[in-house]
């Protein structure tokens, strides 16, 4: 299955944590099997949200987000990546 990572650029942030969790849930709820969302980082001096996503195609991606997270968060960049786990490199 492709991967790929969704930059955002968080235009305004939740007033509790709890709120944010909220809203992140509510994008994992939204998603199907054929999309799922791996993990995120952000560049704390930028305020931009690097997300990487295992799906079927973008679109399934796409799928995941409602007007309220974009709202808060639009997505700046979209990219299909190569995907490899840095343990193979300690295989011999």
């Amino acid at each position: 299955m492709p991967h790929y990572v969704l930059v955002h650029q968080v235009e305004r942030f939740p007033e509790s944590q709890d709120e944010w969790i909220e809203l992140w849930r509510a994008v994992r709820k939204r998603c199907s099997e054929k999309a799922e969302w791996l993990h995120s980082f952000m560049d704390t001096k930028t305020t931009k949200l690097y997300c990487e996503w295992r799906a079927d195609d973008l679109e399934a991606v796409m799928e995941c987000f409602g007007p309220e997270s974009l709202d808060m968060a639009p997505i700046e960049y979209t990219t299909e990546i190569a995907y490899f786990e840095t343990e193979w490199l300690d295989e011999e």
